[in-house]
């Protein structure tokens, strides 16, 4: 058979700059269709669409594959519809099909439900077999598949940044995460680690990103992932918790040399009630000081990222996350309005309390207002973002921030600049207004 694999910014309908830039620094949105790509039999023949190549629904295919997030879906559906039209099967995956395999239903032949690695091999039989299923679910007990090693055959067009995946599963399952609150998306599973240092040995690339969810949830696993990068002269970043990296000297020592040149962070909030409330077990409010010092000491760049909109958020939120991350003196900040994804905890308590204020699903993008907020008018919780994001990214700050990263040596300062450019050129100037 023929298979046709979508990335998720393939959905996506990007100008030619950021086309470049996604199709240049890094392959993240379509790691999980090429790691199915990787693990489809030979006698297969699979085609990975990514960001910076045209749809062609006459593709000469026997079915498709869709894999996407809940911002996407409305495009995921559009795109799957016209697939439909020329007479295509299409399957759909991801957190939102999980979240709602009904909805997704109506625009596909079948709904893979949690981890799609453990049904791959059932759907294609099915598929081959002309007996396909409406709806798929994984199951526990069968998470012997790999995940692992993705396929990358991109011709001549190789990402200046690879990405990879060294274990799946966060099992906190904070109020507002779809990834860990959708069917088994609890489930930590580590790769072996032989297998991902001689998946990383096959990489062209010097900068790598490892897109698990995070790092230090067994930090037994990482210290001996660290120690075996060692000598393999790549440089990376990844993602971890504030506890682990408060404390834990040792992890931040063997994870800088091995080549960690940034940690990204979800602090979330400076109040500790907040928190509690959303059952962020890994943050104390009180220890994030500790955790960019850790960081600091061991000349890595550290990015945290924050959410506006908790239940005990009011006006004051937005200017005391700022006082207190210029006190932390972290390299860079990502901000992002709390966004009430449907299969998490956080989406069914505003859905039972009768505020969610559309299922718009292309509003759903961490930078719109989608929730009447507690404490706060939903334009208030907007020009509030509008306002901390645009002033921690304005040019002096940014300026400020690169230059004092330079004393972390030169690729931390090359990942501050990177970041810090990035959100500049992104500062809300035009974006959407409250629902």
């Amino acid at each position: 058979m023929k298979i046709l694999l979508l990335g998720e910014n393939a959905l996506i309908k990007l100008t030619y700059f950021y086309r470049t830039i996604y199709s240049n620094f890094s392959f993240i949105s379509s790691i999980h269709a090429r790691q199915l790509a990787a693990i489809t039999p030979k006698k297969h023949t699979v085609k990975v669409l990514v960001s910076n190549e045209e749809i062609n629904y006459d593709e000469d295919c026997d079915g498709v594959f869709i894999h996407f997030r809940t911002g996407t879906a409305i495009q995921a559906y559009k795109v799957a519809d016209c697939f439909r039209n020329e007479g295509k099967m299409v399957i759909l995956s991801g957190g939102h099909p999980s979240a709602l395999p009904e909805e997704a239903g109506g625009h596909a032949d079948s709904v893979l439900v949690g981890n799609v690695e453990n049904l791959w091999f059932t759907v294609l039989d099915d598929l081959e077999n002309d007996s396909l299923k409406s709806v798929y679910r994984s199951k526990a007990e069968k998470f012997d598949v790999s995940f692992g090693a993705s396929k990358i055959d991109a011709g001549s067009n190789i990402p200046m940044v690879g990405v990879i995946e060294a274990s799946r599963g966060c099992p906190y399952k904070c109020d507002f995460c779809q990834d860990s609150n959708v069917l088994h998306g609890s489930v930590f599973r580590p790769r072996p680690i032989d297998e991902i240092i001689n998946e990383i040995k096959t990489f062209p690339q010097k900068f790598l990103f490892f897109c698990d969810a995070s790092l230090t949830i067994d930090p037994s696993f990482t210290k001996d992932l660290f120690r075996a990068m060692k000598g393999l002269k790549k440089k990376f970043v990844c993602e971890g918790n504030a506890d682990v990296l408060a404390r834990d000297d040792e992890l931040c020592r063997l994870s800088h040399e091995a080549g960690c040149t940034e940690w990204t962070v979800g602090f979330e909030s400076f109040f500790q009630q907040t928190l509690e409330d959303v059952h962020k077990k890994t943050n104390t409010a009180s220890d994030f000081d500790s955790v960019v010092k850790n960081v600091h000491k061991h000349k890595m760049a550290i990015l945290g990222t924050f959410m506006f909109g908790f239940e005990h958020d009011t006006n004051e939120v937005f200017n005391v996350t700022l006082n207190k991350i210029k006190q932390i003196k972290l390299d860079s900040a990502r901000f992002a309005i709390l966004t009430p994804y449907p299969g998490t905890p956080m989406f069914n308590k505003l859905k039972e309390e009768g505020r969610i204020l559309t299922k718009d699903w292309s509003k759903y993008n961490r930078k719109t207002v989608v929730f009447k907020p507690k404490k706060m008018t939903p334009d208030e919780l907007q020009t509030g973002f509008f306002k901390i994001t645009s002033s921690f990214n304005s040019l002096p700050n940014v300026i400020y921030r690169d230059v004092r990263c330079l004393k972390r040596g030169f690729f931390p300062f090359i990942n501050c600049v990177s970041r810090n450019l990035e959100n500049y050129l992104n500062r809300p100037k035009k974006w959407v207004k409250t629902v």
